[in-house]
């Protein structure tokens, strides 16, 4: 049995007799078939040719939004790099030309006399050359009181050359301490000149700070620099003034004869003062005794040359 074959012919030849909603029917197939056939062919590549243009016009879009901001910040940019350019060579020219070691070991070496300190060990390293600039450092062991090393370190800050302060180790060492570090100093071989240093440095001020090395009866109150008159050189130096402030304890006070004496004991001996005596190694003198306390006077030299006077003071060791 064969399927009857389907006459187009007599089919398009009826459809003129066809009733009014067939005829509807059937143009609506054929505008079907003829959307299709020309999504198909036509529509669908301009479709994704549209696509793609969209996508490429937003990210278009975008770059233009990007250097439009760049553009606008240009002007600000170009000062920002002429500053940071101005400043970079600021700090060229403040770099020697050449080492300058003699003078920072000078330096260092006054900075730890005025401030009270013992220096036991100087050892300079090689030099270093960099990119922009060479470097030498040199290592530095120094013994005194917890305020005297932060007042030596802080003072590093502020030399007129350029130093910095690295590998810093602070310990004990017997009633004192003992503080290692390494101080760099720097200098550029193609420089004609060195500028001075503009910027404030820190400075420390133990004033109402305790040292937490210490436990609060034996604490030694340090008080800034004042102006003073130079003191007499040529004077013989007594035996406690080759001892350090720090290392003495207060233990009491004895009165004879309408005089008030302080007990000071150091090295398992005890020692009697009076107003006036002079006491540690920087021309400390005794100012007044009290029940509980006993106030010096100290003189070290500044930067400068000059002559500075510090008061200090020593508390009753409630415990001894």
């Amino acid at each position: 049995m064969s399927l009857p074959r389907l006459d187009l012919s007599a089919l398009t030849h009826n459809a003129a007799n066809w009733p009014l909603p067939g005829k509807a029917l059937l143009g609506c197939a054929l505008a079907a078939v003829v959307l299709v056939v020309g999504n198909l062919a036509y529509l669908s590549p301009s479709r994704e040719q549209l696509r793609q243009a969209e996508a490429q016009e937003a990210a278009l879009r975008a770059q233009l939004a990007q250097k439009t901001a760049l553009a606008a910040s240009l002007e600000e940019r170009t000062h920002q790099l002429q500053l940071d350019q101005a400043k970079a060579d600021e700090l060229v020219r403040q770099l020697p030309r050449a080492s300058e070691m003699p003078g920072l070991l000078e330096d260092i070496a006054r900075l730890a006399l005025a401030n009270g300190l013992l220096v036991e060990s100087v050892v300079p390293l090689d030099e270093q050359a960099g990119l922009f600039h060479s470097e030498r450092s040199v290592h530095i062991g120094v013994v005194g009181a917890y305020h005297d090393l932060a007042m030596f370190v802080s003072g590093l800050g502020g030399l007129s050359r350029i130093a910095t302060v690295h590998d810093i180790a602070l310990r004990r060492d017997s009633t004192l301490l003992r503080l290692d570090l390494r101080v760099k100093t720097y200098w550029h071989a193609q420089q004609g000149g060195r500028l001075s240093v503009q910027a404030a440095p820190f400075v420390y001020d133990p004033s109402g700070l305790r040292d937490p090395f210490q436990p609060f009866a034996a604490q030694v109150d340090h008080r800034s620099g004042r102006l003073a008159r130079a003191p007499d050189l040529a004077r013989p130096r007594g035996v406690l003034e080759r001892i350090a402030v720090d290392r003495f304890e207060m233990v009491g006070t004895l009165s004879r004869d309408l005089r008030t004496f302080a007990l000071l004991r150091v090295a398992s001996q005890v020692h009697r003062l009076a107003v006036g005596d002079y006491l540690g190694p920087d021309h400390g003198r005794v100012t007044a005794i009290h029940d509980g306390h006993i106030e010096l006077v100290e003189l070290f030299p500044d930067e400068q040359g000059a002559w500075l006077e510090r008061s200090r003071t020593l508390v009753l060791n409630v415990n001894s």
